[in-house]
């Protein structure tokens, strides 16, 4: 009986470790696929954030929590400032971090997320050398992918087993012969327009790259016409559907092209994710969910509990992280939910009523 009571021990942890191996940046479905056959919530400016005290800020929350929040691609600008590769937005005095400093937030979250790939996409203002000695400084060199010339993209899967698990673009070519991690962005891919100031100004025109390349940068902001300033008002109709999936849409008509980094302002704010989510052909979490308009959480973004309108009798609840994990679960008796213990993030709740399911997107600050 000892004998036999090990084995199934043996049997059981083989099959906890062969679940958790299967997901690849929080979907099995995505293990399969090469990395331009998916689909990036991306931040522009994503160092420039309103809670790092940057002013004039794109993204509310910083890096970690972006992180954190299902973000998987970082556009960041970098300068020399005297010898330091030095992050900020134009002008130093609206807020500056050294790169190694974001660099290791990032090299922090792959360590505790062994199953997540990272793209980082820079703008440079300095040398590939000094970028190179901020990513040694920060302990990163053992996670840089190398997309080798005339080869495919690996799959996600395959970038998780080896450990290669984060891509650098830059927009200046000026990689060292040892620099093969070192992509210049425009020998891969091609963008949409990045100048717009307002929706209506939105087109499908293709700007900076080759139509031909293997990767499509779909920049979907909002700034302002002098500064570049995010508009986070802007961003509350931008990043809503139905607009922000037509506009994809839209444009995979007349390009037939996949978007791979969906880059956006301000990403807690609209339905970036669950975008993201519907091009990937991946669902939030494993049930089959009924959307109604009459339903909704208020308010959204909240700090210590939310309301749920549209529903006139208590209901059980279960609230989900951004990876399908179960943070939150129990019966609202009077319609009220109280999340004052969550950490603050972006946040699923599926409502189970007495004749209806209903699934929302909710956003703790």
């Amino acid at each position: 009986m000892k004998f036999k009571y090990y084995i199934l021990i043996i049997v059981c942890q083989f099959f906890i470790v062969k679940n958790i191996i299967a997901q690849c940046n929080g979907y099995e479905e995505l293990c399969g696929k090469k990395y331009n056959e998916v689909a990036y919530l991306t931040t522009h400016n994503a160092y420039n954030a309103g809670e790092e005290n940057f002013q004039l800020p794109n993204q509310t929350y910083g890096i970690s929590q972006q992180l954190n929040d299902g973000v998987r691609g970082l556009m960041i600008d970098v300068y020399d400032e005297d010898g330091v590769p030095t992050v900020y937005h134009g002008f130093t005095f609206l807020g500056t971090v050294p790169l190694v400093d974001n660099l290791t937030e990032i090299k922090n979250f792959l360590l505790d997320s062994p199953h997540e790939i990272v793209t980082i996409i820079l703008e440079c203002y300095t040398t590939a050398d000094l970028i190179e000695q901020a990513i040694d400084e920060a302990g990163l060199s053992d996670f840089l992918y190398e997309k080798m010339p005339n080869s495919d993209w690996a799959t996600l899967g395959e970038m998780m087993n080896t450990g290669k698990r984060l891509v650098i673009f830059t927009d200046e070519n000026d990689a060292g012969a040892d620099q093969n991690w070192y992509h210049y962005v425009w020998d891969y891919a091609v963008e949409t327009h990045y100048s717009v100031h307002d929706t209506v100004e939105f087109v499908c025109d293709y700007n900076r790259g080759n139509a031909a390349n293997d990767l499509f940068i779909f920049n979907h902001f909002i700034t302002d016409a002098v500064l570049g300033v995010g508009q986070a008002e802007q961003a509350e109709i931008a990043n809503a559907n139905p607009f922000f999936m037509n506009r994809i849409n839209e444009c995979q008509t007349i390009h037939n092209k996949f978007p791979n980094f969906i880059t956006v302002d301000f990403y807690e704010i609209g339905n970036a994710l669950e975008v993201v989510n519907t091009l990937n052909g991946v669902m939030t979490t494993a049930v089959d969910i009924l959307q109604n308009e009459m339903v909704g959480i208020f308010p959204n973004p909240a700090n210590s509990e939310v309301i749920i309108e549209g529903i006139d009798s208590g209901f059980d609840y279960l609230i989900y992280d951004t990876s399908g994990k179960v943070q939150q679960n129990g019966f609202a008796a009077q319609n009220v939910i109280r999340i004052i213990a969550l950490p603050k993030g972006i946040y699923f709740l599926n409502i189970h009523s007495a004749s209806d399911m209903y699934s929302l997107k909710m956003v703790k600050r």
